[in-house]
């Protein structure tokens, strides 16, 4: 292994590390010794890749958070029919939960909502960063939406737009239930959802 590898390793290690605690027992509530003792290093190991707890834990946010699977992590090829697109990027959330859950993260949802709550409290630009976060993903589903109504898959009258914030809305609310509620995605009723609006718009 070169030295760029063993240190990419690493912090992938430090980052999985910083999301169970940190998704699990919180960011006050975490400590460095906490770190220490769960991955087997110094405190120099680990304030060699993140100056301090609140660095590694934004970069934990930024990975695990403001990085998971969203409509814009779907594939450019899946981004031509529109059933297709939401088909995959549910297909991709319930790959993302279990490498999670293999990866020792036992309950996924309630690890990303004590992550958003604690992100809240202690990143300044947070709320920021998920409100452009958000307005991405909308514009995606638009774009998608569009290039559907001109193959023919949706009818005409659509207003791109509309159905984009619908969708969104519908991702939005089954994320937070699933954070809320339960230990896994609710890809499930998200589908239901995503079906029941595809079916008044498609021709």
């Amino acid at each position: 292994m070169t030295h760029k590898e063993i240190r990419e390793q690493s912090q992938r290690l430090l980052l999985l590390t910083g999301i169970k605690l940190f998704g699990t027992k919180g960011y006050d509530a975490t400590s460095i010794v906490d770190i220490e003792t769960e991955l087997n290093l110094t405190r120099g190991a680990i304030t060699y890749h993140y100056k301090s707890k609140l660095g590694m834990f934004e970069t934990t946010v930024n990975k695990y958070y403001l990085g998971r699977v969203m409509p814009s992590s779907v594939p450019e090829d899946f981004r031509g029919n529109f059933k297709d697109f939401y088909l995959k990027y549910v297909s991709m959330l319930e790959e993302e939960c279990l490498a999670l859950m293999n990866a020792g993260v036992r309950n996924v949802a309630g690890t990303f909502l004590n992550l958003e709550i604690d992100a809240l409290r202690n990143s300044p630009d947070f709320r920021d960063q998920c409100t452009e976060l958000n307005e991405r993903q909308i514009s995606v589903f638009e774009l998608v939406i569009g290039r559907s109504i001109q193959n023919g898959e949706i009818k005409s009258g659509v207003t791109p737009s509309l159905i984009a914030e619908m969708f969104m809305n519908v991702v939005i609310g089954q994320t937070r239930r699933s954070n809320v509620e339960g230990s896994m995605y609710y890809t499930d009723g998200m589908l239901r959802q995503f079906n029941s609006i595809y079916r008044l718009i498609s021709m």
